[in-house]
C-alpha cells in the first residue's frame, strides 16, 4: 500500500503575484552617501583616492584589511573575503536585516 501524501496547495501563479499591490519599493537614489556612511560605521578611513582602508568589523581585525570605494559604496575585506556592491549590502551583512528592513533603516524604502 502506498503512503498517503498530504496535498500541498499550488503556488500562486506569477501573474497573480504580479497583480498584487506592491507594499513599497527600493529607491537607490535615497541610499546614504558612501563616504559619510562608512566614516560613521567604520571610523577613520585611511588612504586617498577612490578606495579607502578600514578595520574590518566582520572578523577580529587589528590592521586595516577592508577596502571601501567612496564613489559607489563597494567594499571588500582581503582577510575574511566578505564583500558587496554598496552600503545596503554592508548594512545587511553587519546587522543581519532582511532587504526591506535594511532599506527602511537606511531610509531608501518608499512606502506605497
Amino acid at each position: 500500500m502506498m503512503p498517503t501524501r498530504s496535498r500541498v496547495p499550488p503556488a500562486k501563479s506569477r501573474a497573480a503575484l504580479l497583480s498584487q499591490k506592491p507594499l513599497g519599493r527600493f529607491d537607490r537614489s535615497l541610499l546614504p552617501d558612501p563616504a559619510e556612511f562608512y566614516s560613521r560605521e567604520l571610523g577613520t578611513l585611511k588612504g586617498c583616492g577612490a578606495w579607502r582602508d578600514a578595520v574590518c568589523p566582520f572578523h577580529n581585525d587589528t590592521k586595516p584589511s577592508l577596502r571601501v570605494k567612496l564613489e559607489t559604496g563597494a567594499w571588500h575585506c582581503f582577510v575574511c573575503g566578505e564583500g558587496g556592491g554598496d552600503v545596503l549590502a554592508f548594512h545587511r551583512r553587519k546587522t543581519g536585516q532582511s532587504f526591506i528592513d535594511a532599506c527602511k533603516s537606511l531610509g531608501c524604502w518608499v512606502e506605497g
